[in-house]
């Protein structure tokens, strides 16, 4: 009877090595699927609430050209779309007294996946005496 030696199975190391780097390849390709996933998120609501933004500027622009410094513009608030928390925060500031030019900026913030995700604006209003 002739005893063999050389098996073709494998070793409990070759399979733990093997374990292994296929555990890092499936990790890999899970964080690169969850990040786009966290992307279209953004873009998504980016989608929702950029024309609100604008709305919001031009909400501003419109009272601070009519109104100038005696205009009343509400410049913090909170709304939910889609079932999320959005808080917006607007400031204007006069830029030069002579010509009535104010700045106004304008962040919408929502809480997307493990960070905070904002939208910001920035616009120009000139205060029309005029009018």
């Amino acid at each position: 009877m002739i005893l063999r030696t050389g098996s073709r199975a494998f070793t409990l190391i070759e399979v733990m090595v093997a374990s292994a780097v296929l555990a890092l390849g499936m990790l890999f390709i899970y964080q690169g699927f969850l990040n786009s996933l966290d992307v279209f998120d953004y873009y998504a609501s980016y989608l929702e609430l950029a024309p609100l933004a604008n709305e919001k500027i031009w909400q501003a622009q419109d009272e601070l050209r009519c109104l100038g410094s005696q205009a009343k513009i509400e410049t913090r608030g909170e709304f939910l779309k889609a079932g999320k928390p959005i808080d917006w925060d607007l400031s204007y500031n006069l830029i030069e007294a002579e010509s009535g030019l104010y700045k106004i900026d304008l962040a919408f913030s929502w809480k997307s996946a493990v960070r905070r995700a904002q939208i910001l604006r920035s616009a120009y209003a000139l205060f029309d005496e005029k009018e």
